[in-house]
């Protein structure tokens, strides 16, 4: 499997994680896979203020994407912060996922830089341009080009993991690259210039809460438990934002206000929102995945189309956010 965009915020060394191990017990309870990355921090922030239940329900700490996806295919875990692709990237292989919460959207966090010296993305013309290998990095590379009327064949394609971007950059292998937060903002202010952003794609690069479909009884509170106290930091986030951003930054690698700087470029939909998103209004989220899809079957990340069938649930959404 491919790391995916979401792999690491830097390159942090992975001190005091504490891995979840299933014969710790006959039932672990609930657990839920989730790697570093700010969208998907408020779990922590619930977990630091004591708003998560003290039993029957666990954040299965990884390193990446990758390692999330193998807990669920394993069964360690029944659920995981994955973007949406990796969503349908599992379900192609036949792991059973079903979104229930929507962490972020994308708005400006998802980036294609240029050299200085270029003006917009018509200068990508004949470039080397640095794309992870992944539904997102095609995502935005096919956006990009047909904005442009660029062909396809007038620019040369680097692949790039996510920790090889820095690297990439600095040594001068590509005159742009196709990147996201923080890496964006660093490499901005060594002189980058952002030529693209996916402020131009509004609901289309989602982050979310997947879980399998067939969860027990016994765990389906625990699941409404966790989701209640997302929307509770949330909530905490928007009345006193440096305390929370201090709160977590110290998981992210970031200063407090270098956290708020990147929760900037991403949209963090409330209790309302993500009953529209994943209830009346789930065509928004629907129309997405097709056209992530569409992209990953043209690439051979699927072998064959998603129906979309039962992709979204808003029943374990609260009622209300509590106090």
């Amino acid at each position: 499997m491919k790391s995916g965009r979401r792999r690491v915020l830097k390159q942090l060394p992975i001190l005091g994680l504490s891995p979840w191990v299933a014969a710790c017990s006959p039932d672990p309870g609930f657990a839920v896979a989730s790697h570093v990355w700010p969208g998907y921090e408020l779990m922590f922030v619930a977990r630091q203020e004591g708003w998560l239940p003290d039993h029957g329900l666990l954040l299965h700490e990884t390193v990446s994407a990758s390692e999330s996806l193998a807990a669920l295919a394993t069964g360690q875990v029944a659920g995981a912060a994955l973007t949406l692709d990796e969503v349908l990237l599992a379900r192609g292989q036949a792991i059973p996922l079903t979104v229930v919460l929507i962490f972020n959207i994308s708005n400006g966090a998802d980036v294609v830089l240029g050299r200085a010296g270029m003006r917009s993305i018509a200068d990508l013309r004949g470039a080397r341009i640095g794309v992870e290998t992944s539904a997102l990095g095609a995502l935005l590379l096919q956006e990009i080009l047909a904005r442009s009327g660029i062909l396809r064949s007038e620019v040369e394609i680097v692949p790039a993991t996510a920790d090889q971007h820095d690297e990439l950059w600095e040594s001068g292998g590509v005159a742009a690259l196709i990147t996201y937060e923080p890496m964006a903002s660093r490499l901005e202010n060594r002189g980058a210039v952002r030529l693209f952003d996916s402020r131009a794609m509004p609901d289309t690069i989602f982050d979310v809460l997947a879980v399998r479909p067939d969860l027990p009884d016994r765990h389906r509170d625990a699941l409404r438990a966790l989701l209640a106290a997302h929307f509770r930091a949330l909530r905490h986030l928007r009345h006193s934002p440096l305390d929370a951003a201090y709160r977590m930054a110290g998981r992210l690698g970031l200063s407090g206000p270098e956290v708020l700087e990147t929760l900037r470029n991403l949209e963090l939909p409330d209790l309302g929102h993500n009953r529209r998103y994943l209830g009346v209004e789930r065509e928004r989220i629907e129309e997405a995945a097709r056209k992530l899809v569409r992209i990953m079957v043209d690439a051979s990340l699927l072998a064959r189309p998603d129906d979309l069938a039962g992709l979204v649930d808003d029943r374990y959404l609260p009622a209300v956010v509590p106090a």
